[in-house]
């Protein structure tokens, strides 16, 4: 009786390394065909290889790409179906664009022709207003949305229960009921708080709204990969909001919740609004439960004005996400920063830079560019902060300048080039923002918005401290210890 047992054990034993071989073998070839990055997937490898079970399960928590084999070819086909439409019904500037402003945009000449050619996003002229965190976005959007006619499309990372996010609603259920069409795109996990109340009632009131990417198991991964991570309105397909503040009491200064949140955040109004309608759009198409939108001129009104929008600063926006091909946020800042002749300013979160990114920015530097990076000085994450801290030494000593904002979280994702070239965007400067989630962002060439922008940057820096190389390679060895060992997680965050 016990040798039956003794062979059943084995045989049982036998069986469970055979499955969990296979399960293993199958894992690391899906690793293979589904991550992108060669460092993420040598992590990936190494993890499934090194911890058993503990790997496999975190991989396909967090790691699988499954959308990205489904959906590329069909969502890059229905982007630029729809920039085709566009440009055909109203007739394509960027040409023109170009031709008139060649001295103007100089170096940026090629980076207009490769988002062109790689993103299919025309160059138009436009207004713009910039908007200094949620105390100057909100009361802005809010009068806005009141002067809706026809449609009112929202996608937003983070929508809370609070202030701001039910004058949101408020207002939008009063349009509803006008009988003007609301749109609403939110991401099921940042915005979870969201589902039984303002969803709830948006929705009763005729409003079509809907997560992008809907959460399974959400007590156990509190974290998915893919997340819907742009800020943009549209109204009327005419105004535009893009920028990194969420529909949030927190973003807005003139509510106390205890801590100062710094911001960035800015409204179109012309032709490149249709731009972010289009994003809008194929998202929209792609959630699976929606009515799909096409082409037509409710949603692309076109803008009367003729020649007018053709003498204003001009404007690309450059979209990314997981179902991209490669990375466009990416490619568009190494672009920028292989392109920049001057001075080079950058206000951003979350820095946990690819080898491709650090060495446009050494370069830059090396090259007599006045570069310069603010960050927050404490992270909302302690391991992403540690990890950016790992890059400071090797931008310090090649002349980059690093400063890190006191006054409360520097949230803001922008950039100055050569006084000449904005970005406003909702994109982090990390693996993240490049490979994962959904983001978008606006290039704006021409001085007057830059000077606006660049003077936010420089006020921002009186509220910072700047890093001192020697002081900084002074500190305690363990602490670059530390620094090293979060950087290992860094193709995981």
């Amino acid at each position: 009786m016990n040798s039956l047992i003794l062979n059943l054990s084995r045989s049982a034993e036998i069986i469970l390394v055979v499955v969990y071989t296979v399960i293993l073998v199958y894992t690391v070839i899906r690793i293979l065909l589904d991550t992108r990055s060669t460092p993420k997937t040598l992590a990936y490898i190494l993890l499934v290889l090194f911890v058993p079970v503990v790997g496999i399960l975190f991989f396909f928590a967090f790691g699988g790409d499954y959308r990205h084999n489904e959906f590329t070819s069909i969502r890059y086909k229905e982007s630029l179906k729809l920039a085709k439409q566009i440009n055909q019904h109203y007739q394509d500037q960027t040409g023109k664009l170009m031709n008139d402003n060649n001295d103007r945009l100089k170096q940026y000449s090629k980076l207009v022709k490769f988002i062109d050619r790689h993103s299919h996003e025309n160059l138009n002229g436009n207004t713009y207003k910039l908007l200094q965190n949620g105390e100057e976005k909100f009361p802005d959007v809010l009068k806005e949305l009141e002067k809706a006619e026809n449609h009112i499309h929202l996608e937003y990372y983070a929508w809370e229960n609070d202030i701001r996010g039910n004058q949101i609603k408020d207002v939008l259920l009063k349009k509803a009921e006008e009988g003007v069409k609301v749109r609403v795109i939110y991401d099921a996990y940042a915005s979870k708080g969201i589902v039984k109340n303002i969803v709830r009632e948006l929705k009763t009131a005729g409003a079509e709204v809907h997560a992008i990417i809907k959460i399974k198991f959400e007590k156990l991964t509190q974290r998915m990969n893919h997340r819907d991570h742009r800020k943009i309105i549209i109204i009327d397909g005419k105004t535009g909001y893009i920028g990194g503040i969420n529909i949030s009491d927190r973003y807005d200064n003139s509510i106390d919740t205890g801590l100062y949140w710094r911001d960035t955040s800015m409204r179109i109004d012309g032709p490149s609004v249709m731009n972010l309608q289009r994003h809008f759009i194929v998202n929209w198409n792609f959630i699976g439960e929606t009515k799909k939108l096409n082409f037509n001129t409710e949603l692309f009104p076109g803008f009367s004005g003729g020649n007018a929008y053709l003498k204003k600063e001009l404007c690309q926006i450059v979209a990314g996400g997981p179902v991209d091909n490669i990375s466009n946020i990416m490619l568009t800042y190494f672009k920028i920063f292989t392109s920049v002749t001057d001075k080079l300013y950058i206000a951003n979160p979350y820095f946990v830079p690819t080898s491709s990114i650090l060495d446009a920015l050494k370069q830059a530097a090396i090259s007599g560019v006045d570069v310069r990076l603010l960050i927050p000085e404490t992270s909302d994450s302690v391991i992403v902060g540690a990890t950016t801290k790992f890059y400071f030494k090797e931008l310090l000593e090649v002349g980059v300048k690093i400063y890190l904002y006191k006054k409360g979280f520097l949230h803001a994702k922008t950039l100055i080039a050569d006084s000449f070239l904005s970005v406003v965007g909702t994109a982090n400067m990390d693996i993240r923002s490049f490979d994962l989630n959904f983001e978008i962002m606006a290039l704006i060439y021409g001085e007057n918005f830059a000077a606006q922008l660049e003077q936010d940057f420089l006020d921002d820096l009186k509220e910072s401290v700047a890093l001192n190389y020697k002081d900084w390679i002074n500190q305690p060895k363990v602490n670059f210890v530390l620094y090293s060992i979060a950087r290992l997680s860094s193709s995981f965050l």
